[in-house]
């Protein structure tokens, strides 16, 4: 190589350096590789683009150039890119076996501690993982991320009061972070602190990665009496199973005008369109042909109404709007159980709360039900198939609205932590729900006490990530409540 090329390639290799402390990582890439392009194998521009690589989370890119590179043998700048490689494509034991060969090497100067208790925390380990952050906290108690990651940790495994500490010291050292807020609230929720929880809720819109509001355009109201007699949107937010929870503050804003637009995603609008004749239900197509003064988040509407105590959350049974029922879908005299067993599993927590439909074994092998699956999942088992099991019907193509017509005809509905669940519960249809240790703040943290809805049974976790006693219980109980219905 000339001592032309050689300059050139530091040269864009120190612009690379300057684009990527300046966090324009376009830049920065494009500089390194022309810099790798003039000077071949150069190790410093190597891991730097995967540095690169690792922060935007190109992992195709990322897994091609460690295996361009593989010469380099094991050197700890590709050692680190290779742990994070696997981390991306969550083979965790791999990133973790990886990971320890780095920590071996005292000098390593990338955050390897952090990546491994990702790793473990990724799969269900937060013990391993809080042990690795109190460590950290040991060496350094200035750093709000310690505090904050310990927090989240302390949450998962339900220990609502140390995680709220940590999140409070966090935030003493960043007193500006939406994330932190957010969490506090979440911590404050479960504790039934609701003047609190639910101010601190608000700065979920701050938060990194948060969509943006929809409405900005339109002025929020600050305070309740601002509304009287106004015309007001209320839109919903987050998953369906969160729209139908937060549906009855809808109600409770009446008291205060009538002048009400609820914009709801089209799988709810027709469920929803019954909630008070008062309330106009309507998707968002036809959002263009509404007027109004104010608009408000569901999620905002327990601020708004200053919702203190659980006494605040009122129950309102919902029925389906008559003219839009197609059908009868059940006709026998069993007892009939409506399952439901997978949630999201676009939602992080969703490995946690979904259940193997394994677990449904025992229940499935009593021939007195007959049992309808009530949502899609994505695992196969010979057990839904006609043939074998004549008494499982699968409902899981079906719209929610069909859905919702088959939960109002069954004698139980059994559903982990999905909106099959807030459905059984707002049609007051008796209801067990399968409730995962590290459970969503409104299920609270207080033996099983469900104050959403009447109907609805909470069989929770008693160790995480445990479901062995929850399914001997739930056999009891519906034992229980199949003799209660002199079946």
């Amino acid at each position: 190589m000339n001592s032309d090329s050689l300059n050139q390639a530091k040269s864009r290799f120190l612009e690379g350096i300057k684009f990527f402390n300046e966090e324009k990582y376009e830049l920065a890439e494009k500089n390194f590789l022309e810099s790798l392009n003039l000077a071949p194998q150069r190790l410093s521009v190597i891991s730097n683009l995967i540095k690169v690589y690792i922060v935007t989370k190109q992992i195709q890119k990322l897994d091609e150039i460690l295996n361009k590179h593989k010469n380099f043998n094991k050197d700890k700048e590709i050692l680190f890119g290779e742990a994070y490689n696997f981390f991306f494509k969550e083979s965790f034991d791999q990133s973790i076996k990886v990971c320890n060969q780095i920590v071996k090497n005292k000098d390593i100067r990338y955050p390897i501690q952090d990546l491994l208790a990702s790793n473990f925390k990724k799969k269900g380990n937060f013990l391993e993982a809080l042990k690795i952050y109190k460590k950290k906290l040991r060496e350094n108690k200035n750093d709000y991320k310690i505090y904050y990651n310990i927090g989240c940790l302390l949450f998962e495994l339900g220990k609502i009061h140390q995680a709220n500490y940590h999140f409070i010291k966090s935030k003493n050292l960043n007193p500006t972070s939406a994330d932190i807020s957010w969490r506090q609230s979440l911590c404050a929720l479960t504790l039934k602190d609701f003047k609190n929880g639910f101010l601190l809720y608000e700065d979920r819109w701050k938060r990194e990665n948060h969509p943006n509001k929809k409405f900005d355009n339109i002025k929020s109201p600050n305070d309740i009496s601002e509304i009287k007699n106004k015309k007001i949107l209320i839109w919903d937010e987050q998953g369906l199973g969160d729209t139908i929870n937060f549906s009855r503050f809808v109600i409770d804003i009446l008291k205060f005008t009538k002048k009400v637009t609820f914009v709801v995603d089209k799988k709810l609008k027709d469920i929803l369109s019954n909630l008070d004749i008062e309330i106009n239900v309507i998707g968002y197509e036809s959002l263009n042909e509404i007027n109004y003064d104010f608009q408000i988040a569901l999620g905002s509407l327990p601020k708004l109404l200053d919702i203190s105590t659980t006494d605040d959350i009122k129950f309102y049974k919902l029925s389906l709007p008559e003219k839009k029922i197609q059908k009868k879908y059940i006709d026998n005299d069993k007892f009939n159980i409506g399952l439901a067993w997978e949630g999201n599993p676009n939602y992080p927590m969703d490995k946690y709360r979904s259940i193997s439909f394994d677990k449904f074994n025992k229940l499935l092998q009593m021939k007195k039900f007959d049992f309808y699956k009530l949502s899609k999942t994505s695992q196969k088992s010979e057990l839904i198939n006609p043939k074998t099991s004549p008494n499982i019907f699968d409902f899981g193509d079906k719209s929610l609205f069909e859905i919702s017509e088959v939960i109002k005809e069954l004698d139980l509905v059994i559903s982990a932590d999905t909106s099959i669940n807030h459905l059984a519960g707002i049609f007051g249809v008796n209801s067990i729900l399968l409730l995962n240790f590290n459970n969503d703040w409104r299920w609270f943290n207080d033996n099983n006490n469900n104050h959403w809805y009447p109907s609805v049974k909470i069989i929770k976790q008693t160790k995480f990530n445990s479901w062995d006693e929850v399914f001997e219980n739930l056999i009891i109980e519906v034992e229980k409540i199949y003799k209660k219905k002199g079946q």
